[in-house]
């Protein structure tokens, strides 16, 4: 099944899931350790050994429990091993001597976990546990098979996002949610809570907001409201979000000039998750443009049983809730493991908000790429240059023109070699400042087993809809990488990072 989400600068776009699913917008455009800080430690009697003294090996961590990314302290001892030097293991690992101490930093994980640190002298051998808490500034991601009633999506990353009342602490928390980085705001599928009582955005004219979200392969229709956004310890306080199906001023169907662009996605079953969370390269899903004049299929007006076209400020759009945190908002981190060549049921990873701004969400050695004003860079491909590519985690496969690769017989949007084909192209900033090479392969995604999650598998881009000069790196890119998502501010472009 291939979804394609992606909705670029200025208006909204979303493919969704069919065949090929992607997400893609179009157009223009603190942590802390608060754990306790008492010393434990851990003593165990080693195996019986031939004198009359038993080896023993103690080991005590600094604190019981951390926050991922913050440093603790590992200490331990061994007596009457024999031993020269320990063997570390577990969370940790080397050869370390047999007495002494040492500063640790748990890696962050999907939720919190526990770090085992296990010292090995000898024969004697012991652990400590650690408690460790997911930062403040980041939450799980999971790759399943989606909602109930979704049909079973594949490739697809979710996240779960809770609403609230602005300035309440009346809330719903709603899971499997679509996890988009080619497009902006948070739109979920009525019916929410009626306890949340979300207000209705206005327009200059008093009456109710609708929006169309248009996408490579349908769009979704509904109404504007505001609620705070709560993601892991993070907050987007008095936010408008899309909620699909919702009629705007009792508008239930959406104008044609919003449904003429492909089949409504306003629907669990047609849209294959509870909601989309797009957090791109932007802030607002359309901008300055919708700020100073109606644009068509984009935000309407409503009352009296008639929609029109109409402009909205900015501060009342729907918008990327990382760019109104009150720290971490300069853009996002996805992180996902790799994915071996059998894929797998489901996957877990992390999305951790903020660009350098906290020990966990530093750039490292990851090379900057600069994007242009509707959030794109160059691919090369087979001599052939691409330059509106993107990387857009909405979409389950790679997508790109090539018509040398055969269609698949099942999944007729993919592309299924006889053969795996090993393949090479070369990403560069827009504007040239950097550039390296991306092997990927493509694979018989017909011949694939059975599962949820596949690494490199292609697909046909609709050109059509979107040219031929785009290059859509799709979920499969992420896989095994951390992609940074660097979001456009005032005094600097929006660039990706890997």
């Amino acid at each position: 099944m291939t979804t394609m989400l992606d909705v670029r600068r200025g208006l909204a776009a979303l493919a969704t899931t069919c065949a090929c699913l992607i997400l893609t917008a179009c157009g223009g455009g603190g942590s802390s350790s608060t754990g306790s800080t008492g010393s434990t430690a851990v003593s165990a009697a080693s195996p019986s050994a031939p004198s009359a003294v038993q080896p023993t090996a103690t080991i005590s961590a600094s604190t019981a429990t951390v926050t991922a990314g913050q440093p603790l302290t590992l200490t331990w001892s061994a007596q009457d091993t024999g031993a020269t030097a320990c063997t570390a293991s577990g969370a940790w690992s080397g050869q370390v001597a047999t007495s002494g101490s040492q500063p640790v930093t748990p890696a962050a994980q999907a939720g919190t976990y526990t770090a085992t640190y296990t010292i090995t002298c000898g024969q004697a051998s012991n652990s400590v546990a650690v408690t460790v808490a997911a930062p403040a500034n980041s939450m799980p991601i999971i790759v399943d098979n989606g909602p109930a009633g979704a049909g079973g999506q594949f490739n697809a990353p979710f996240v779960s996002v809770t609403v609230c009342r602005p300035g309440t602490t009346v809330c719903q928390t709603i899971d499997h949610v679509l996890l988009d980085t080619g497009s902006y705001g948070l739109r979920l599928i009525a019916p929410l809570d009626g306890a949340l009582a979300l207000p209705t955005v206005t327009s200059s004219t008093g009456a109710a907001v609708g929006e169309c979200g248009q996408f490579v392969s349908g769009y979704t229709w509904g109404a504007v409201v505001q609620a705070d956004i709560k993601l892991a310890g993070e907050t987007a306080a008095a936010q408008s979000i899309q909620v699909i199906s919702q009629a705007p001023g009792g508008m239930s169907t959406a104008p044609t000039s919003c449904s003429s662009t492909g089949s409504g996605m306003n629907t669990v079953a047609t849209l294959g998750a509870n909601g989309i969370l797009g957090v791109g390269l932007f802030k607002e899903d359309c901008g300055p443009a919708c700020a100073s004049s109606a644009i068509s299929a984009t935000y309407y007006a409503c009352a009296n049983g008639t929609c029109t076209s109409t402009a909205l400020a900015l501060d009342k759009q729907v918008a990327n809730p990382v760019g109104a945190f009150a720290n971490d908002n300069n853009g996002v981190v996805v992180s996902l493991p790799s994915v071996g060549t059998g894929g797998a049921t489901s996957l877990k990873g992390t999305l951790t908000f903020g660009i350098g701004t906290q020990p966990n969400n530093g750039l490292g050695t990851a090379t900057r790429y600069v994007a242009n004003s509707s959030g794109d860079f160059t691919t090369v491909y087979k001599g052939t240059t691409m330059s509106a590519s993107f990387i857009d985690s909405g979409s389950n496969g790679l997508y790109f023109s090539d018509t040398s690769l055969p269609a698949c017989t099942l999944s007729t949007d993919f592309y299924c070699p006889t053969s795996p084909q090993s393949l090479n192209a070369t990403v560069m900033a827009y504007d040239g400042s950097a550039s390296s090479d991306v092997a990927f392969t493509i694979t018989d995604i017909d011949r694939l087993p059975g599962g949820t999650v596949a690494g490199w598998v292609g697909g046909k881009y609709d050109t059509k809809k979107r040219g031929s000069s785009a290059f859509d790196w799709g979920l499969p890119f992420f896989f095994g990488r951390n992609v940074y998502v660097g979001m456009a501010t005032s005094t600097s472009r929006p660039y990706w990072a890997f």
